[in-house]
């Protein structure tokens, strides 16, 4: 078992910063409880369990959950759920922290429109065996407006206790502007995927991600709370 998980974090090092994400984030829990970001450890634990999930249906055939000759070791369904938890997650984080309603309508009706995607994408790509890469380009063009219309909103209120969600805003803004391109690259360029390595471009994405994340919590100083609208 020792050697697995060795093999493991050798291809995905990314890994262990979602743990020092999560210590980091339940340590200062008591700081940020009553804020937007209350679930916040709940959802890196998920992450954490879909991603060693994943990687146990991708290499063993004990944990095989597609049985068809042509994709046996095929784990995309378990990730496209984790997108869908993902993007309602962060939409409901900035449309609550948001203070100006006039922003908030914009994110409800590109949540709407991540949902219709959702529901068409699987005509083109079985969601059992393929992500969902049309679905996923919407999902992040919607959380890139909803970010962008939070550091809108709270330009003017920098002071006031709201540089952790600015810090995750822009990791998640990042990841997003590049993460869609690589999975539509990798859906229908497979051999440009693999020629200018963007298996480990991904891997940087994510780093880079969730070092802000990391920033974002470091940076709470005191009493860390924002209200919950």
């Amino acid at each position: 078992m020792s050697q697995v998980i060795l093999d493991f974090l050798k291809t995905n090092y990314f890994f262990l910063l979602y743990f020092a994400v999560l210590v980091i984030a339940l340590v200062r829990y008591e700081r940020y409880f009553d804020s937007v970001l209350k679930y916040f450890p709940i959802f890196i634990g998920y992450t954490i369990l879909t991603e060693a999930l994943g990687y146990l249906i991708a290499n063993f055939e004990d944990f095989q959950i597609n049985y068809s000759e042509e994709y046996p070791y095929a784990n995309n369904a378990f990730f496209n759920i984790y997108d869908w938890v993902f993007f309602f997650y962060f939409y409901t984080i900035f449309y609550k922290a948001i203070k100006v309603r006039n922003l908030k309508t914009p994110i409800k009706y590109g949540a709407f429109v991540y949902v219709i995607a959702t529901a068409i994408n699987p005509f083109f790509e079985n969601w059992i065996i393929f992500p969902q890469t049309y679905a996923l380009a919407v999902g992040s063009a919607v959380l890139i407006m909803a970010i962008l219309l939070y550091l809108i909103d709270s330009k003017y209120r920098i002071e006031q206790n709201n540089l952790p969600l600015v810090w995750i805003g822009i990791g998640l803004l990042i990841f997003n502007l590049f993460f869609p391109i690589i999975m539509l690259i990798a859906r229908h360029d497979p051999e440009f995927y693999q020629e200018f390595y963007l298996r480990q471009v991904h891997y940087v994405l994510i780093v880079v991600m969730y070092a802000c994340f990391i920033m974002g919590f470091l940076q709470m100083k005191g009493n860390f709370s924002f209200e919950d609208t």
